[in-house]
């Protein structure tokens, strides 16, 4: 598999970052968000894992779990790395068609390791609507931000965004070990 600096290299439009999700961030993402009472689990853009790493031991014995993972060669490797999980090679923004295709009629948690800042409006639009049709009330979704980008016109208009959509949304603190240093948003329907 080539690395995730050379994939971003190649296509900087559909890969976000050059290096993966530190530790610190991955176990930012999966805490505070019941993972443990979950009976479906989604990760958007699981690219090399590392926070599928941190839901797997997470997750309930009886919970289903579904990586959406565009890159068919990062999927692959999700499919090999992970058994438990039920890979879909495709986009987010069909995540009902993907829920349905794993006789899921809705998921609890949605955690994103999508690269946001870097689609157009109307993509972000096109996979949060996805994401709010696929949860229940009370559903959870958790996704990133770099800080860097977080008072930038995109910045401000995600989050706007994320609270139009959703009853509740909070900032987790600065996760400084990892590179750009993100902070985590939780969500709920």
């Amino acid at each position: 598999m080539s690395s995730l600096f050379t994939k971003f290299l190649s296509n900087p439009g559909k890969v976000g970052a050059f290096c993966a999700s530190s530790r610190a961030l991955a176990v930012e993402m999966t805490r505070h968000i019941g993972m443990e009472n979950a009976g479906t689990v989604v990760e958007l853009g699981p690219g090399t894992g590392a926070i599928t790493c941190e839901i797997i031991p997470r997750l309930a014995e009886n919970s289903k779990f579904i990586a959406v993972e565009l890159d068919k060669e990062m999927a692959e490797n999700i499919r090999e790395r992970f058994p438990r999980a039920s890979v879909s090679c495709g986009c987010a923004s069909n995540l009902p068609e993907i829920l349905n295709e794993n006789g899921c009629p809705h998921t609890d948690i949605i955690i994103s390791g999508l690269p946001w800042a870097i689609f157009p409006e109307k993509l972000q639009d096109e996979i949060l609507g996805a994401v709010i049709e696929a949860l229940p009330p009370g559903g959870k979704f958790a996704t990133f931000a770099y800080i860097q980008g977080v008072m930038l016109p995109a910045g401000i208009r995600f989050r706007r965004r994320l609270e139009n959509l959703f009853s509740k949304v909070e900032s987790s603190h600065i996760i400084w070990r990892n590179l750009p240093p993100a902070f985590v948003y939780r969500c709920q329907k």
